[in-house]
């Protein structure tokens, strides 16, 4: 006598088609995507924002550096002594330290300067005897003022003609100091900051009572 099977029941799971898996595979690789994408942007981001501080503090930096300087200065050492509308790109001064003997006491001569063709903010010192010293001070320096252009004109309204991307105006006692530093970040993407300031000699000649 044979025993009969019982009926089978359909299975209430079964395995994914091939077009299934395809999908999720699709689908998971958009998500990485997405995500890969997400985390390269932030991270482009926090680059460009460091860039931009980076260059923030560096200008203002040596803009005070210079400020300092220039501020202990005599007012009739100053060469050449541009005024507005023309401007220089390096400043020479001495600073007198006291009185011997009747007479005034130099310190020795030093000069503030841009090489344009480097790109480069320097601070020399030449003493009687010796070698000169010099001290970069950045090689960031625009060779030109942000927003202007070498064509005899005022490109960006500050009432000056092609100044370069460090420049120095004086007026009377006070020196008008300007300053524009740039680079290119890891994105390819070029960081300007401009900073100015203006400052007065504090150290004018004294009168010698012979």
């Amino acid at each position: 006598m044979r025993l009969s099977q019982p009926p089978t029941r359909p299975s209430t799971q079964s395995g994914l088609t091939l077009l299934e898996v395809l999908l999720a595979v699709s689908l998971l690789g958009i998500l990485a995507y997405k995500g890969f994408a997400v985390l390269d942007s932030a991270a482009d981001t926090t680059q460009a924002s460091t860039s931009e501080v980076l260059v923030e503090e560096r200008c203002q930096i040596v803009l005070e550096r210079i400020a300092r300087a220039v501020m202990s200065s005599s007012r009739e050492s100053l060469a050449p002594a541009a005024e507005a509308p023309l401007s220089t790109e390096e400043l020479t001064f001495q600073m007198h330290l006291g009185i011997e003997n009747g007479e005034v006491i130099w310190s020795d001569p030093e000069k503030i300067a841009l090489e344009q063709l480097e790109n480069e903010a320097y601070w020399t010192r030449t003493p009687e005897a010796g070698p000169e010293q010099r001290v970069v001070l950045t090689h960031l320096v625009r060779p030109y003022l942000e927003g202007e252009l070498p064509n005899g004109m005022d490109d960006n309204g500050n009432g000056l003609i092609d100044e370069k991307g460090l420049s120095f105006v004086v007026d009377r006692n006070a020196v008008h100091i300007r300053i524009t530093l740039e680079r290119v970040d890891g994105n390819g993407r070029l960081v300007t900051r401009t900073a100015q300031t203006t400052v007065t000699c504090r150290n004018p000649v004294p009168e010698v009572v012979p």
